[in-house]
């Protein structure tokens, strides 16, 4: 039970916490924002960039068998030798996305790939290689005219990264890594900051304090 009670009397309380926090502000404050500057090179310079285009297209039914076509490898395959892209196939129909409602005539069709300059051209170039298949390739015959295009390919713009999450995310860490390490510096090398907490510790009476004193000089005297 008095080990209890000794414990109890040697947790760090609610005005330690505050005195220490107080103590180490400008150090917190700095290391928080140089997480936050870490965290902005890395989304600026060095994380990859997501760019999407998108384009919307009408469909006469079989939205299914329309989505299977345009995502289709030969399809896919074609665009990129026409660019002369050096892409896999797969890295290309990772990035589009096609979705459709059976009750509307309109599709959405959108590309996302880490390339500047590269998804609208990419897509665009998809669309003309389905259209030319379905009215010029007597294998694809059954999808003549089941597509029309009323609106041409968006221009690409960024998705990702999140900028302004992944810096929230680096004065976050900074924050908290400052904070754990005053908190076990502190730990490691407790201070007493009242009398009363020095006799709580040693269990005995203090009988006089020494104060101390700044002097002219900026030199502290006890």
């Amino acid at each position: 039970m008095q080990d209890q009670i000794y414990e109890q009397e040697n947790e760090i309380s609610l005005v330690d916490l505050f005195l220490m926090i107080k103590k180490y502000f400008l150090f917190l404050v700095a290391f928080t924002l140089l997480g936050g500057a870490i965290a902005a090179v890395y989304a600026f310079g060095i994380s990859p960039k997501t760019y999407q285009a998108d384009v919307q297209i009408m469909v006469a039914g079989q939205h299914q068998a329309v989505k299977d076509f345009i995502i289709s490898d030969a399809v896919i395959l074609e665009a990129i030798d026409n660019l002369d892209l050096n892409m896999s196939v797969s890295s290309i129909q990772e990035g589009l996305t096609i979705t459709f409602n059976t009750a509307s005539k309109f599709m959405d069709i959108s590309l996302k790939l880490d390339q500047r300059n590269y998804t609208r051209n990419i897509l665009n170039e998809i669309l003309n290689v389905a259209a030319d298949y379905s009215d010029n390739n007597t294998l694809y015959a059954s999808y003549k005219g089941l597509m029309t295009y009323p609106t041409g390919v968006s221009g690409e713009y960024r998705v990702g990264p999140n900028y302004f999450l992944i810096i929230f995310i680096g004065m976050l860490l900074g924050g908290i890594v400052s904070l754990g390490y005053v908190f076990i510096k502190e730990m490691m090398f407790p201070k007493y900051h009242t009398k009363e907490a020095l006799e709580k510790s040693l269990d005995c009476d203090c009988l006089g304090l020494i104060p101390s004193y700044d002097q002219k000089g900026g030199q502290k005297n006890a």
